[in-house]
């Protein structure tokens, strides 16, 4: 519990720093002047709010939302098949490689990406705020839903199930948080909505942060059934909501980019689309 709540924090706090430099990276002038300011600012009260949500749901409110029994406590001969070829004999080995990746390596690697790509842009402060300001959005919201989905399902985790029978087990909050992986919908909705914020600003690295992201949210995915914290149909289903959720909120709220179109110009061509 309490590394679950000082990772959380340290990951809440991380993406809050972020996103309030993404807020100020237009100057003062500059966003005196810019219409989509005020835009922005509501955005990002949104994405605090949400990152407020969160945190309080893995901190203080973590004892009264949690399941103390499983609602979903039967596995299948799916999971049961994929779970004996993933597992790790060192199963924490792979949790703390998933927490390092999923919630470090994959939102700085690509804010890292993102503040490359974007240095030659027309506006590259104001591009790199915004494509940070979307690609939060799909974070939170996702994590969000995944909370609430856990939740309700109160699925019981692989590794207690599979436990030796013990007539006084050890229990945790985290036994029957099993469906769906939060690491893997988080990673995959950071994955698809940078790659398609990439592609939409017409970004020429926009394969290179495809195929990093979703190399990253692959991996961790199958971190997560190493370290037998989840089982296949756990990760496929956060992994299609993380998809989902990165393809779909940013759209939703507006904070996807206009297409970029090449047209023809005396002397060669030029790349044109609203910013």
């Amino acid at each position: 519990m309490a590394w679950r709540t000082h990772r959380t924090l340290t990951l809440a706090a991380a993406l809050a720093a972020a996103l309030a430099a993404a807020a100020v990276t237009l100057p003062a002038s500059d966003a005196a002047a810019d219409p989509k300011t005020r835009e922005r600012a509501i955005r990002v009260g949104a994405i605090g709010a949400a990152v407020l949500l969160y945190t309080a749901s893995e901190t203080v409110a973590k004892d009264a939302i949690s399941p103390d029994h499983c609602r979903w406590c039967s596995s299948n001969a799916l999971d049961a098949h994929a779970r004996s070829f993933v597992v790790w004999d060192d199963t924490d080995q792979a949790r703390r490689l998933s927490n390092l990746i999923g919630y470090v390596g994959s939102p700085i690697a690509t804010t890292a990406l993102y503040l490359v790509v974007s240095w030659d842009a027309p506006h590259r402060w104001a591009a790199f705020g915004d494509d940070l300001t979307a690609m939060f959005e799909a974070v939170w919201a996702t994590q969000i839903v995944t909370q609430l989905v856990k939740i309700t399902a109160a699925r019981e985790r692989p590794y207690a199930h599979y436990r030796p029978q013990d007539p006084m087990p050890i229990t945790s909050q985290e036994d029957n948080l099993s469906f769906i992986s939060g690491h893997s919908s988080l990673t995959f909705s950071i994955a698809v909505g940078t790659g398609l914020i990439a592609q939409r600003r017409g970004y020429r690295l926009a394969p290179v942060i495809w195929a990093s992201s979703l190399a990253i949210a692959a991996t961790t995915a199958y971190l997560r059934m190493a370290a037998d914290r989840h089982y296949l149909t756990d990760v496929l289903a956060g992994a299609s909501s993380g998809a989902l959720g990165g393809a779909l909120i940013p759209r939703l709220t507006g904070s996807f980019p206009e297409r970029m179109a090449v047209v023809p110009q005396p002397g060669g061509l030029a790349l044109v689309g609203q910013f």
